[in-house]
């Protein structure tokens, strides 16, 4: 079988491993896409010969042990198996899961593929677990309006907040109104200029989905006396240096929405398919470009320019090479 592996930085090449198969307690699942994550998008670009990417994984299962129940063979499923961190390698035809300890769900039949990488929906749903919310209607702002703050926002609507998000980029904010239901949207200066002065005491609490050092900086000003700054995307890429004098004199409650609780990402991969199978979350449909294995350095490498043409990038498992395409 297939997979995809580092040769050094920014360079991968598609391998020939050994093919593998379920012991009893197990399930085989054969990918069909796996998602391109921002977090793993630094590793990339320094990695060392032999690394793996791949951590968003969806398929269909193709073989199970005699021990597995609530699974039948032809299930579509998506969720976290092989490992849940990035480096963990699912950028492979086939798997192997044991639904007792790793995160395997059911898809629903109402939505289509590329949008059922559950993966990132379960930590857009955990992130918004961790945000006090407690009064319909109360402010949220979101600094960073890319794919997860797109989704996020439309969970903070479920949630009964009104969203201000706010960007870098006019496409990153047209796509937060089209697919996160946004209230508000800014241009950074032209929140710096409503929103940074002396009559406007900041907003309950604000999610910061872009981790930059000007990001963070603006999500800690934005932030009121008091209040709840949560941090989802900063979690890999080296040291930021941020303004930790204004989180001091504010008394900002500094909270990381991004942890990897288990328990916790179990829960919320399973409800994150409910919510969109009985069309509570309709964080569907969004614009996904879909590239074969030999694309992924260009899937990579768009990241970063992709902003007004998709926003999500997956790879086909079952196609070894041929042209990208948004769907």
């Amino acid at each position: 079988m297939k997979h995809i592996i580092a040769q050094g930085p920014k360079k991968s090449v598609i391998v020939d491993v050994p093919e593998i198969k379920p012991n009893e307690d197990q399930i085989l699942i054969k990918h069909k896409y796996v998602g391109v994550c921002m977090s793993e998008h630094y590793a990339w670009s320094v990695a060392k010969q032999g690394e793996a990417f791949g951590h968003e994984p969806m398929g269909l299962i193709v073989a199970l042990g005699k021990n597995v129940r609530g699974f039948a063979v032809g299930d579509r499923v998506s969720g976290s198996w092989g490992g849940s961190l990035p480096g963990s390698g699912c950028m492979i035809e086939y798997a192997v899961a044991d639904p007792q300890t790793d995160i395997v769900v059911k898809l629903p039949d109402n939505a289509r593929d590329e949008d059922l990488i559950l993966e990132p929906l379960a930590c857009m749903v955990s992130a918004v677990s961790k945000v006090k919310c407690p009064i319909p209607g109360t402010k949220v702002a979101i600094v960073g309006a890319g794919y997860m703050g797109c989704g996020v926002s439309s969970l903070l609507k479920l949630r009964g907040a009104s969203v201000v998000a706010i960007d870098t980029r006019k496409e990153s904010l047209e796509n937060v109104v089209k697919y996160g239901g946004a209230d508000e949207v800014y241009l950074v200066g032209e929140a710096e200029k409503k929103f940074l002065n002396n009559s406007y005491q900041g907003f309950d609490v604000v999610m910061e989905w872009a981790e930059t050092n000007e990001s963070l900086d603006l999500a800690i000003n934005l932030t009121k006396t008091c209040g709840q700054l949560c941090v989802g995307a900063y979690h890999t890429g080296g040291k930021r240096l941020i303004d930790m004098q204004q989180l001091n004199v504010k008394a900002i409650e500094c909270l990381s929405v991004h942890p990897r609780e288990w328990d916790l990402l179990r829960t919320c991969t399973q409800n994150a398919a409910d919510i969109i199978a009985n069309g509570a979350w309709r964080f569907i449909n969004v614009p996904v470009k879909v590239y074969p294995m030999s694309k992924f350095d260009l899937a990579h490498e768009e990241l970063e320019t992709k902003f007004g043409k998709h926003m999500k990038a997956i790879i086909d498992m079952e196609k070894a090479d041929g042209e990208p395409f948004i769907v």
